[in-house]
């Protein structure tokens, strides 16, 4: 039998870990150290992509073009041989869909912000094995504080792995982020690469096709699901009030203009009497909202209705696993992987050996795997993600300049006073999203609680796992309808 990739890391993960680990939480004697952490962020502020009428005035926003040069000029796109992809329709066309300079200057905060968390301050001159750095405010004590970079180890290019969607607005928002995140960098330094190969099918869970033709069917079944369509009648005569209300601000081409779980039209469609997709109004109300333009017959609690029933629909469709796993578990895989190669990364010692591993990891600097992974993608990357690793519901949609981080924890024996080298006990993963811990709700703790962090091994587990949907979750008579196992979807 041959085993897959990603098998074979999670054998290799399983067998360097300490026999003791296997528990729901670490050992209250255990020291945890942040060994890698993976950023999903969603762009900043742009202007709508629907085009508007007022084309001059959105133009406005945009950021000077030598300002674009600049945050630029550090970076390498890396595009596949073959060329681009083809053209989202959440692209945008002229000015829309497009970062803003306000959008810009976000992302070099979040850059700013981000160096701010992974670097550990060294003014109490420890070493890198310094651990007596306890975080005061988690009941574990974390080396170096839970800062993933020290003086000895510092945040280099280097260590930093950058992936993007090939939008204007996610390849502008990265570049900001980096300028934030290295803002001593100079012109001979090496260009930081930006990969955007085929990223564009797999980080969103609407890509245009879809990664199956049967994911639209199945997102068209779950969405005539009948508490959907009872909550669709309640808010029928919003959507038409909001679509006409907006009717003298849309430019040529609004009315083509289709994405969305969910929500892709038919030609037919397009041509009718029918209001605007709800993604598509919240997205032109949230950008004429901020900058007080919403026409008089709106208010700003017609805002929050849609908004609210945007954020409902998305969840209430992609928490279903089988969606879930069908529209963002390639995107979830990668993450996963890139945890469990850095996991078993042992600088060429023997696996089995886990006593070598803490102290081959000071003999050696490692730049082998990553360090630090930067994805710059959209608020629907976000929502897919929280679906498919089963996270908590955050309070609010992510705003732009929204980040997810993922931290990848080794739970390490000793009190660090030992000539021992300590072991390996297990490798935890973490979630939050912007700086809020977001629990799993597929693992509880000791209390019944949602897990803060996960065994990556578990994780693993759960992201592989099979999903079923039989036909009367959805519409119709009973059997199965759709599944999802080996990575692809199936229907019946």
């Amino acid at each position: 039998m041959i085993l897959s990739s990603s098998s074979l890391l999670r054998l290799l993960l399983a067998s360097s870990a300490a026999p003791l680990s296997f528990s729901k939480q670490p050992h209250p004697n255990s020291k945890l150290r942040v060994r890698q952490v993976l950023v999903v962020h969603r762009h900043g502020d742009r202007t709508p992509i629907t085009p508007m009428r007022d084309e001059e005035y959105w133009a406005t926003a945009l950021p000077d073009p030598h300002v674009l040069d600049g945050i630029g000029r550090g970076t390498k796109l890396i595009r596949p041989p073959e060329g681009g992809p083809k053209k989202h329709g959440a692209v945008g066309r002229g000015p829309f869909g497009q970062l803003t300079l306000m959008g810009l200057l976000q992302m070099v905060s979040l850059g700013e912000r981000l160096k701010e968390e992974l670097e550990h301050d060294d003014s109490h001159h420890h070493t890198d094995g310094g651990d007596d750095d306890d975080d005061e405010k988690n009941s574990h004590p974390f080396v170096n504080k839970g800062r993933l970079f020290t003086p000895a180890k510092p945040l280099h290019p280097s260590r930093v792995k950058v992936m993007s969607t090939d939008f204007p607005r996610t390849v502008q928002s990265v570049q900001a982020l980096l300028t934030g995140l290295f803002p001593d960098a100079v012109n001979n330094d090496a260009p930081i690469e930006i990969d955007l190969r085929h990223t564009n099918t797999y980080f969103i869970p609407d890509p245009q096709p879809r990664q199956s033709p049967k994911q639209l069917s199945l997102e068209s079944h779950l969405s005539k699901r009948p508490h959907l369509l009872e909550e669709e009648d309640k808010l029928r005569g919003l959507a038409y009030r909001v679509t006409d209300a907006l009717e003298g601000h849309l430019g040529e081409g609004a009315k083509g203009v289709s994405f969305g779980i969910g929500e892709e039209k038919a030609d037919d469609e397009v041509s009718s009497r029918q209001p605007l997709a709800w993604a598509q109004l919240a997205e032109i109300l949230v950008c004429l909202q901020s900058r007080e333009l919403l026409p008089p017959t709106l208010s700003d609690d017609d805002v929050e209705a849609v908004s609210s029933h945007v954020a409902w629909r998305w969840f209430e469709n992609l928490r279903h696993p089988v969606l879930a796993k069908s529209a963002m578990w390639k995107f979830a895989r990668r993450l996963v992987d890139n945890m469990e190669r850095k996991a078993v990364e042992h600088h060429g010692a023997d696996v089995s050996n886990t006593a070598m591993i803490i102290k081959e990891e000071y003999e050696q600097d490692c730049v082998e795997e990553p360090w630090l992974c930067i994805y710059s993608a959209h608020d629907s990357t976000l929502i897919g993600l929280l679906c498919v690793l089963q996270l908590e519901q955050p309070a609010e949609w992510p705003e732009y300049g929204s980040a997810l981080k993922v931290e990848l924890i080794r739970e390490e024996d000793g009190d660090g006073a030992s000539q021992q080298p300590a072991r390996v006990l297990q490798h935890w993963v973490r979630f939050s999203l912007n700086g809020h811990i977001l629990r799993s709700t597929w693992l509880t703790d000791e209390n019944g609680e949602p897990s803060a962090m996960v065994p990556l091994n578990q994780l693993a587990d759960m992201i592989h796992s099979e999903h079923e949907l039989f036909e009367e979750e959805g519409v119709g008579g009973s059997g199965l309808k759709y599944s999802w196992k080996d990575g692809s979807l199936k229907e019946h």
